[in-house]
């Protein structure tokens, strides 16, 4: 086995001064093209070969300012809704006080009241039975009935409703939800049995409370009896204030979960906006160019590059270098 002496002169031949020469200035060219592309584009990575540690993190962060976004536009629609539904619900909550003061007026008059009184009081009952039905097929952005759950029925005039003119519910499935956090959804509303009830025990319909009332007070049979059912009067009014008392109740009990799930949904908003803000800070911290210290190294990276030129030329006079 030889060895090379520590003495032994080593060549470098021209083509080797060559090639180290040209994959310098081909490293500093590269560098400062990158440096000139972060200073242009305000980004320090724009593609992943300028730093793939900070590119994986840069997909990382992008993927949860995308998921933040969603569940704070998830959130701002829950509010929405629920803003809706809780005005809404003051709204039937007054119609209901307002009738059981009317049933109230005439129970305080021990019953007698004249039939003309009577009739008075029983068209604002059924006038308030129709202002519910409005408030019960309020519509959302996009059509949808609030109290409809995730079905409805489309009306005659083209119209997706949660009740038929009559009282009938033709809603269907739970209240809608929203997503807005990780695993977690909030409604954005009840349906409409969970604030009206439904059947003989529910507010509205043929069979419902406030038709009782009004026929209590016309003594008539409920619409759609079977023939021969004897018409109500007003010995059947103190029970049916006691079921719309309990009806009231009921509303009160759905308005307390609608206020519920708002604060709720407020409070994911107000967290997603916060994901948002520091993700966002976050990102600009990773992608965002640096521009004094870009600048700063674009200019000492020309200067290198300049003197590796100058340096190179003078090992050759012959070199095309020096004219660069």
């Amino acid at each position: 086995m030889s060895f090379i002496e520590a003495t032994t002169p080593i060549n470098i031949t021209p083509n080797t001064l060559a090639n180290t020469m040209d994959t310098g200035l081909v490293a500093d060219q590269t560098n400062l093209a990158s440096l000139e592309q972060q200073i242009s584009t305000g980004n320090a990575i724009n593609q992943a070969s300028d730093n793939p540690a900070g590119a994986a993190q840069l997909l990382r962060l992008q993927s949860g300012l995308t998921r933040a976004n969603q569940y704070q536009a998830n959130a701002n629609d829950g509010i929405g809704w629920l803003t809706l539904a809780n005005s809404t619900t003051t709204s039937i909550l007054n119609q209901l006080q307002s009738v059981r003061s009317l049933v109230e007026g005439v129970s305080g008059n021990s019953l007698t009241g004249n039939a003309s009184t009577l009739q008075t009081t029983a068209d604002q009952v059924n006038a308030a039975m129709q202002n519910l039905i409005n408030l019960a097929n309020t519509t959302y952005a996009g059509g949808q009935p609030i109290f409809a759950g995730t079905g409805g029925q489309t009306s005659p005039a083209g119209a997706t409703i949660a009740y038929q003119s009559d009282g009938t519910y033709v809603g269907s499935g739970n209240a809608p939800t929203r997503t807005v956090a990780p695993g977690t959804s909030i409604p954005v509303s009840v349906t409409g049995p969970d604030i009206f009830g439904s059947g003989a025990s529910g507010l509205l319909g043929s069979s419902g409370i406030l038709q009782s009332i009004i026929c209590d007070l016309n003594g008539t049979a409920p619409p759609g009896s079977p023939s021969g059912t004897p018409p109500r009067s007003l010995s059947d009014l103190p029970g049916d204030y006691s079921n719309l008392q309990a009806a009231l109740n009921n509303a009160e009990a759905a308005a307390g979960t609608l206020g519920a799930q708002q604060d709720s949904m407020q409070s994911f908003a107000t967290q997603a906006s916060d994901s948002v803000s520091a993700l966002t800070q976050q990102l600009g911290n990773v992608q965002s160019t640096n521009m004094a210290e870009a600048i700063t190294s674009l200019q000492l990276q020309q200067t290198s590059y300049q003197e590796a030129l100058y340096a190179t030329a003078q090992l050759s006079t012959d070199s095309l270098a020096k004219y660069l």
